[in-house]
C-alpha cells in the first residue's frame, strides 16, 4: 500500500449499518438495513446472527476493494452474547484489526451492539449465564 492512509468507519443508527472505506479522495459506502435482513432470515429460516455478520464482513471487503485492489485482507473480531445465539437480546461485536496486504488499517467504529426486545422465559433468563455465547473469529480473504 502506498504512503496515503486507508480508513474504515462503522457507524449504526436506526436499524442500519453503515461502513464506509476511505483512500485519498476515493470513498465507498455501504449499507445494511436490518430490518430487511431480519425479514429474510425469517422468511428464508436462517440464522439471523450469522447472516449478519457475513454482510458485515461482506461490506468491509467490498468497501475496501472499491478504494484499494488488495490481494491479502484479515479481518479479526471477537463476539459475545448473552444466551446462545439463536436466544440472545444482546450480541456485542468488537472488530480487533482489519489488515490489508500486511499493513493494518485504521478503523473507526470497532464496537456493534445489537439489542432486541428480551422475550425469554424466566427460567431461560435465569439459566441464560450457562449458556453465554461467545468467540473469536479470523477471515482471511
Amino acid at each position: 500500500m502506498s504512503e496515503s492512509l486507508l480508513t474504515l468507519k462503522i457507524t449504526s443508527q436506526n436499524g442500519s449499518i453503515k461502513v464506509v472505506s476511505k483512500l485519498d479522495g476515493e470513498v465507498s459506502v455501504k449499507s445494511i438495513l436490518l430490518k430487511l435482513i431480519l425479514g429474510y432470515c425469517w422468511w428464508a429460516n436462517v440464522p439471523v446472527v450469522e447472516t449478519v455478520f457475513n454482510l458485515i464482513e461482506d461490506a468491509i471487503k467490498s468497501t475496501i476493494k472499491n478504494v484499494y485492489d488488495y490481494d491479502d485482507l484479515v479481518i479479526d473480531y471477537d463476539y459475545e452474547a448473552n444466551d446462545l445465539l439463536e436466544d440472545a437480546s444482546t450480541i456485542q461485536l468488537f472488530i480487533n484489526s482489519v489488515v490489508v496486504d500486511g499493513v493494518e488499517i485504521e478503523v473507526t467504529g470497532r464496537y456493534i451492539s445489537f439489542e432486541s426486545e428480551d422475550t425469554r422465559g424466566f427460567w431461560k433468563k435465569l439459566t441464560s449465564s450457562r449458556r453465554k455465547a461467545s468467540g473469536s473469529v479470523h477471515k482471511d480473504f
